[in-house]
């Protein structure tokens, strides 16, 4: 797994899009995890609920082998760090 941005600026209510890549041959498992200030890491999203989060969403590409993370809206709160795993 790799995430090529360390931080990310997003004016409020602009898209925003963290990225995630992964080299593996089979049938990837992937998630999002976020944790806001203060508090404990929490799943956000898995690839297999097709759910919306928070307006957040996650599309497995499995031809370019990337799972990122995007809304379309940025809030002020949306501010956290975001690990694929």
């Amino acid at each position: 797994m790799t995430q090529p941005e360390d931080h990310i600026s997003v004016f409020e209510r602009s898209p925003v899009q963290v990225k995630c890549n992964y080299s593996y041959s089979g049938s990837p498992v992937l998630f999002w995890y976020v944790q806001y200030p203060k508090q404990h890491l929490q799943l956000l999203l898995k690839h297999i609920s097709r759910e919306s989060i928070r307006g957040f969403t996650a599309h497995l590409d499995k031809k370019e082998a990337s799972f990122h993370l995007k809304k379309p809206s940025a809030q002020e709160e949306d501010s956290a760090v975001y690990y694929c795993a």
